[in-house]
């Protein structure tokens, strides 16, 4: 058991370095010099309505603070800004620039490009094949959260 548990655990890490190295390489120049968390930042704030850093560091799953470390340094990029609106003016909002809107869209079709490809790759598999790899991928995830959490608190 232990031997099949380190070798699932050590193709899950190859595999997600896989798709980390496959999005980059295939990335349009204007990617190039962003994380793959600042583009998921950029993402946020593209698709959020009214996006602060609380809703932010909630979609993705990141502290407070490591999130207004990085819209620091999407601010310095010049593809973040930020807002206030008329009924809070304490409460900062972000929202991107025409730079950030150029990143967001690159971003959104290296996605829906690789979703097109993967599709073709998942055709092999039937559906319950597919729920149950998503099912021990989601119940991994869960447990790694708890794992984090429960190190928090210590």
């Amino acid at each position: 058991m232990t031997k099949n548990l380190n070798t699932t655990l050590s193709t899950l890490l190859n595999t997600f370095e896989l798709i980390n190295n496959t999005l980059k390489n295939h990335a349009e120049p204007v990617l190039s010099g962003y994380t793959i968390t600042e583009m998921h930042c950029i993402e946020c704030i593209g698709k959020i309505e009214n996006p602060n850093v609380t809703k932010i560091s909630q979609s993705l799953n990141m502290t407070r603070g490591g999130i207004s470390k990085m819209l620091k340094k999407l601010i310095g990029k010049g593809t973040v800004i930020t807002y206030t609106r008329d009924e809070n003016k304490k409460e900062v909002y972000y929202t991107l620039t025409d730079l950030g809107q150029a990143v967001f869209h690159a971003h959104e079709k290296i996605h829906q490009e690789w979703n097109s490809k993967d599709m073709e790759f998942f055709k092999q598999f039937e559906e319950k094949e597919i729920k149950f790899a998503l099912n021990f991928i989601q119940k991994y995830s869960e447990h790694l959260k708890k794992a984090i959490a429960d190190l928090k608190k210590e």
